[in-house]
């Protein structure tokens, strides 16, 4: 098992033991993130329990709980491992030359695609946003996911401003707004409540964020063309 590996690396001579104990340690983190989401496609949150994610991470419950002390600790993993997706597709998807409004177009497709392929529930997001303001060390919330997230949004709006394309806005308070209307949880409670699917809540959205930040004297200048 890979708990084993974990644990004797511990004892092997000189340099290569701690070097071989990370390696082992990040590829059980890796098991454990790749088994959970496993799961979730399988069970409801509430049914989820540790034992069943060592079983299919195939590692020893020590291992599990020593990466992850509760089921509250591995939901935030979770979440971060999600919002970690949408910070990489971002950077790879969103061209740097291309307009704000593509840009914006961009983050809210990777968001949705992350959210779909995650299976990213209301439920699952609650609870470890709760865990997270309780136990996330205030120097760490600056490099989490989502702020680097909003942060990027926050970039692209002050774009769109430069560009004359979106009116004056207050940065910070427009950036916040628009991550909220397309959160994993406004995802899926917009999905369960209005029975959307996910092209139409993300046409719907689209519209919605374009009309609320365009520069209207800008639209009325191209319509007197």
């Amino acid at each position: 098992m890979a708990e084993d590996v974990e644990r004797n690396g511990r004892q092997d001579a000189c340099g290569e033991p701690h070097r071989a104990l990370r390696a082992d340690a990040a590829r059980n983190r890796t098991r454990i993130m790749e088994a959970a989401w496993r799961l979730l496609t399988q069970h409801e949150l509430g049914d989820l329990n540790m034992e069943q994610v060592a079983r299919e991470a195939d590692i020893g419950k020590g291992t599990l709980y020593r990466h992850y002390p509760t089921k509250e600790s591995l939901l935030e993993a979770l979440v971060g491992d999600g919002a970690g997706r949408i910070v990489a597709d971002m950077q790879e998807r969103i061209p740097p030359e291309a307009d704000a409004l593509t840009k914006l177009r961009t983050v809210v497709a990777v968001c949705y695609d992350v959210y779909e392929t995650s299976r990213i529930s209301v439920d699952l997001l609650l609870s470890a946003w709760r865990f997270s303001e309780r136990c996330a060390p205030p120097e760490q919330r600056d490099t989490h996911p989502m702020t680097l997230t909003v942060a990027r949004v926050r970039s692209i709006i002050e774009q769109g401003v430069r560009e004359g394309s979106f009116r004056p806005l207050d940065l910070d308070y427009t950036a916040t707004a628009i991550f909220s209307l397309i959160s994993p949880v406004a995802f899926a409670k917009q999905s369960e409540r209005l029975g959307y699917s996910r092209a139409e809540l993300e046409e719907r959205v689209i519209d919605l964020i374009t009309h609320a930040l365009r520069n209207e004297s800008e639209v009325g200048s191209e319509s007197r063309k």
